[in-house]
């Protein structure tokens, strides 16, 4: 019914002055027609009131209240007039001042209703807010405001019964929303005695102002208590109703649609309470159809069971109950309106076709404010999750020096999030013999985190919990258990999932508590979601700190290592003094400034003086302030780190490396151009670039899958010598780099590095096309230093190969110990891989040796060589040395293919004779 405006009592009909007659509880109202205007004098029929009767008539015009006083048959003594004459006096004087009678009856109808309902013996209960006690509205003039809610009630029978559902695209047009004829409550009194929301009217082809201001409010009803309060007493007023009840549906794991918390709200507050199953209840009922469902009398109604609603106070009777949809009409809630009753008389009825109306014209605003509410939780909740996860990732990646310390600093993430009582992880560890070894109790009180660490009891409940979700590997959600003997706290709801990944165990929540209801509620689906990603980080620290715990053994075990191998690798001190006290030869008596310098007729206190005479030539012990005892021990420590096993890859070949680069460095132009520190750095890694070889190639090493290969993954053996190149400079009493500054120390220390990995014959193929441009188009820059770092490369592998370069005999001899070295790989990858070595390696091939030579010095020699001179000039001889030896070389493949030629002469003529 729209909300009608007042009209002045000159625009009604003489006939129609005392309107509409209707009754509570479905009493069928009776429209009564006055007779013609009694002249003065005449009196009207009286009425009998019957006390005893439950029903009360209550008399309306269109737009305001009239009380039995104005029916000529009432008694007007009831309001103090007397009988007789006077009566009828102020009777004609009442019809002829309308304006002052409507001033005068509005007023003292609202004391005769609250009489009335003090009288009535059928109340159940009283509206205790003094706005809704003005139930009755008096009729004036359309300038004067309205002062009181209207309340009229017109019999089922005399409406239509309106459409169900409205479109959600009706809201682009509100006008054709048909909204109750209902009026918030009294605009005249003070904002203070009315609800929380703000005064509004609800019109038939009007939107609801107050489910529109909803629409775009900040607040959402499903998180806001006080805005539940409002859109449910909003809907009781609208409606009539002594209650309202409002669910929304949800999705269980299985998939299958359910009702989620139930709240119920009267006059004053609103609350939850549990709902029973929801396929024998009227709310399932209305959300597994889709239709709205109106009831006059439950009890009547078998398909229902009203024990299920019946409270302690009184049973419900009439129910009306509507879906809320989205805007794909689908169910996402509904709502149900219990006991209509008349405000203000204590006269039940049953709800109209017209509420059923009005109700599902509101829910279509409902059905837009709960989908957006919806939306916006989930925006909310993932960005909250979001944060969690970020704040969980940060906290994983630091140290600790406990497990129970980074579960405790996890755990306090997720508990003021989740809102549980306390968290308990049990952790299984591989030397437990049973399902866990330990659990970690995890609890937040007073912005404090308090943990705690036990073994764990099999006969504990939350032991036995734990121990099905490990074996189900699926999370666990329990509701209200009942009280059980347990260790921790009582159990009223609880959330277990397992870690997953190698390490194993379980993560539970348990008792999420309503701090400002103090009472336990339901961990919800986002909870379980956000346990899961919570049990993952722990899973992620329990192995980080595991890993970080064994890295910590590996170092420990590392330092002993290198304790044990300091003492392997150092001299005794009777070598070290007998090297310091001799008398070091000069260089031209070692001749050591000569590119033939052979080491074969040498001692080995001789090469080790020969070293120490490099290095005093060079004035590197002047230069960086090394003591002479500290040279020689660092001399006698690589000597010793060579293995005497190896053929080739030896002591003997780390000092004719030396000496080649020794002698390149005394030329003019590496001289007058390459710096002490470059010098410096060069000579210690053409000493140390071959220490500890095995004997065999990267190929090899990688090919048997040795830790070398694990450990450095390419340029194995180079690495390797780089690290114990490290190793003997950090070992007390070797240490000729400690007078360094930490700038000088770090350059030397990068430099060594890179020219120990050039010695790599693969590093070499690499960057060596960069160098042969550079030296043929005669652009190498010195002040440029990737040109120079570039040239340190190339003398290392011109000085690690320099034996192609000495006199024939020495480079025979040579050669003849690279190939036993190299045939010896290969017969250990015959017989240990059982393939077929490469051509070089194979013994089989010995006799082709001179023929790999000469490739060797066409493919790498001699290009590096040709480079070098056009750079250095000085460098010459290296380049004629490696061209005399490939001419002997050459020689022994000519002569060795006029043989095989004699060999075929003889046997082609053996045959012929034959």
């Amino acid at each position: 019914m729209p909300c009608l405006h007042t009209e002045s009592l000159s625009s009604l009909p003489v006939e129609g002055r005392y309107g509409v007659t209707s009754t509570h509880r479905g009493s069928q109202g009776s429209r009564s027609k006055s007779g013609k205007k009694r002249k003065n004098g005449e009196k009207g029929a009286r009425v009998e009131r019957n006390d005893s009767e439950k029903e009360q008539s209550v008399i309306t015009s269109a737009g305001w209240f009239f009380t039995p006083l104005w029916n000529p048959g009432a008694k007007t003594q009831r309001l103090g007039f007397r009988m007789g004459r006077e009566s009828e006096r102020v009777k004609a004087w009442l019809d002829d001042h309308s304006d002052s009678a409507r001033s005068y009856f509005s007023r003292s109808s609202r004391y005769w209703v609250n009489g009335c309902v003090e009288r009535a013996q059928t109340a159940q209960t009283l509206i205790t807010e003094p706005r809704s006690r003005m139930t009755v509205l008096g009729r004036r003039r359309v300038s004067h405001p309205m002062c009181g809610p209207y309340r009229g009630i017109l019999h089922p029978t005399t409406m239509k019964r309106p459409h169900s559902f409205f479109s959600v695209h009706q809201i682009n047009n509100p006008e054709s929303l048909d909204f109750s004829p209902c009026v918030s409550r009294s605009t005249c009194l003070p904002y203070s005695l009315s609800s929380s929301r703000p005064a509004g009217q609800c019109r038939r082809v009007k939107s609801c102002n107050f489910m529109m201001r909803l629409i775009g409010g900040p607040n959402r009803p499903l998180q806001n208590k006080n805005i539940r309060l409002q859109v449910l007493q909003h809907l009781c007023e609208i409606t009539q109703a002594q209650s309202c009840c409002f669910s929304m549906t949800t999705v269980d794991k299985t998939g299958v649609k359910c009702l989620g918390p139930v709240f119920q709200s009267n006059e004053e507050s609103v609350y939850d309470y549990t709902q029973a199953e929801w396929d024998k209840c009227i709310m399932g009922y209305v959300v597994s159809t889709g239709r709205p469902l109106n009831i006059r009398d439950v009890r009547e109604d078998p398909r229902f069971q009203i024990e299920l609603y019946e409270t302690g106070e009184e049973t419900p009777k009439s129910i009306l109950s509507v879906p809320i949809l989205n805007h794909k009409k689908e169910v996402i809630g509904v709502i149900m309106a219990v006991n209509k009753s008349r405000r203000g008389t204590c006269v039940d009825s049953c709800f109209s076709e017209q509420d059923e109306k009005v109700l599902s014209s509101h829910m279509v605003l409902f059905g837009l404010i709960l989908e957006n509410s919806q939306l916006c939780e989930s925006s909310e909740q993932e960005s909250k999750r979001n944060q969690v996860l970020l704040e969980l990732a940060q906290l994983v990646s630091h140290d600790y020096p406990s497990v129970d310390d980074m579960l405790s600093k996890l755990a306090a993430v997720i508990l003021p999030v989740t809102k549980a009582q306390f968290c308990t992880i049990f952790i299984s560890d591989d030397s437990s013999t049973g399902p866990f070894s330990r659990m970690v109790h995890i609890e937040v009180t007073n912005r404090s985190v308090q943990y705690s660490t036990r073994d764990c009891d099999t006969s504990d409940i939350s032991y036995m919990y734990a121990v099905h979700v490990q074996n189900s590997m699926e999370t666990l959600n329990l509701v209200n258990r009942p009280p059980q003997i347990s260790k921790v706290p009582q159990i009223r709801s609880l959330i277990g999932t397992p870690l997953r990944g190698k390490q194993r165990g379980v993560c539970q929540i348990v008792n999420k508590r309503n701090v400002a209801l103090a009472e336990t509620e339901v961990f919800s689906r986002a909870d379980e979601l956000l346990l899961e990603d919570f049990a993952v980080y722990c899973a992620l620290g329990l192995q980080n700190f595991n890993t970080q715990q064994k890295a910590d053994k590996t170092r420990a075990r590392l330092a002993v290592t290198n304790e044990v191998l300091s003492y392997q690798i150092s001299v005794s001190q009777e070598e070290i003094h007998d090297l310091e006290e001799s008398v070091i030869p000069s260089a031209d008596a070692l001749c050591l400034l000569d590119f033939g310098f052979s080491d074969f007729e040498m001692s080995q206190t001789a090469m080790a003086q020969a070293v120490v005479r490099m290095f005093l030539d060079l004035n590197l012990p002047q230069d960086f302030r090394f003591d002479y005892k500290t040279l020689c021990q660092w001399v006698l420590s690589i000597r010793k780190c060579y293995r005497n096993n190896v053929v080739y890859h030896n002591w003997s070949h780390a000092l004719r490396t030396a000496q080649c680069m020794f002698v390149m460095l005394q030329t003019k132009e590496l001289k007058s151009n390459f710096s002490s520190l470059e010098v410096l750095a060069l000579m210690i890694a053409s000493l140390s670039h071959d220490l500890d070889h095995r004997g065999v190639n990267n190929s090899y090493i990688e090919r048997s899958n040795q830790p070398l290969a694990q450990l450095y993954g390419h340029s194995s053996l180079e690495h390797h010598h780089y690290d114990m190149c490290l190793l003997i400079l950090n070992n007390p009493g070797s240490q000729i780099l400690s007078s360094l500054s930490l700038k000088e120390y770090w350059a030397c220390v990068q430099m060594i590095e890179k020219n120990i990995l050039a010695t790599d014959l693969a590093m070499y193929i690499e960057k060596r096309t960069k160098f042969f441009k550079l030296a043929q188009n005669n652009s190498f820059l010195w002040k440029d230093e990737g040109h120079r770092e570039l040239l340190r490369s190339m003398l290392m592998t011109a000085s690690d190969i320099c034996a192609i370069t000495k006199p024939w005999p020495v480079q025979k001899q040579i050669a003849e110990l690279v190939a036993t070295e190299f045939y010896a790989q290969g017969d250990r990858e015959k017989y240990e891989f059982n393939i077929q070595p490469i051509s070089v390696m194979d013994r089989e091939n010995s006799s082709r040796l001179p023929q790999m030579q000469v490739d060797y010095i066409d493919g790498i020699c001699s290009p590096l060589y040709e480079a070098l001179a056009s750079i250095c000039e000085s460098c010459s001889p290296l380049k004629e040395g490696c061209r005399r030896n490939k001419k002997q070389w050459q020689q022994l493949v000519d002569s060795r293919k006029e043989e095989e030629s004699l060999k075929m002469k003889r046997h082609n003529g053996e045959r012929e004779g034959v």
